[in-house]
C-alpha cells in the first residue's frame, strides 16, 4: 500500500528544499570554501579561455637540514594537511607565513627519522594558453618561512 504525503509535509519538504536551494545560491555568490557543502568547492569551479587563459596552480617546496630542496607532499600522510585546504588557505598562507610553521611540524611528527625542513617557500605556476596549448609557463617564489 502507498500512502501519500499530507499537505503540512508537502509544504515543510517544500520549504526545506526552498531553504537549501537558496542557501546554495547565496553561498556561490558571496561564499567561499568554507562554506562547505553549500559553498563552492573553488578548485574545481572554474574553466580556462583556450586562448589567453591562465592556470594558476601553487605548491610547496623546502630546504632540509640535510641540505636537500624538496617538493612537499600535499596530502594529509606527507604534510599533515591535504591538497584542498593547502590551497583554500593560500590567501592566509601569503599574508601571515608564520602560519607555514604548522606545516614544518607536522611534516616533522609525521616523519621524525627525516631530516627537519629549514625553509619552507610557496612556489606559484601559471600557464598561459594559446589554442588550448601552454605557451608561457612562469614561476614564482611567493613566500618563505624560516622554521624555527
Amino acid at each position: 500500500m502507498v500512502s501519500r504525503l499530507g499537505s503540512r509535509a508537502r509544504l515543510w519538504r517544500s520549504l526545506v528544499a526552498a531553504a537549501m536551494i537558496g542557501g546554495l545560491f547565496y553561498t556561490s555568490a558571496y561564499g567561499s570554501d568554507d562554506d562547505f557543502p553549500l559553498g563552492p568547492m573553488t578548485q574545481f569551479a572554474f574553466s580556462v579561455k583556450n586562448d589567453g587563459g591562465e592556470i594558476h596552480s601553487h605548491w610547496l617546496e623546502a630546504d632540509t637540514a640535510a641540505g636537500e630542496h624538496v617538493k612537499l607532499s600535499m596530502d594529509a600522510v606527507g604534510s599533515g594537511m591535504k591538497r584542498a585546504e593547502i590551497e583554500g588557505q593560500m590567501d592566509r598562507l601569503v599574508r601571515d607565513p608564520s602560519l607555514l610553521q604548522g606545516i614544518a611540524d607536522g611534516q616533522r611528527r609525521l616523519h621524525p627519522g627525516k631530516p627537519r625542513l629549514t625553509k619552507i617557500y610557496i612556489v606559484k605556476q601559471v600557464q598561459t594558453l594559446k589554442h588550448g596549448k601552454v605557451v608561457k609557463t612562469v614561476l614564482q617564489t611567493r613566500v618563505t618561512w624560516n622554521v624555527r
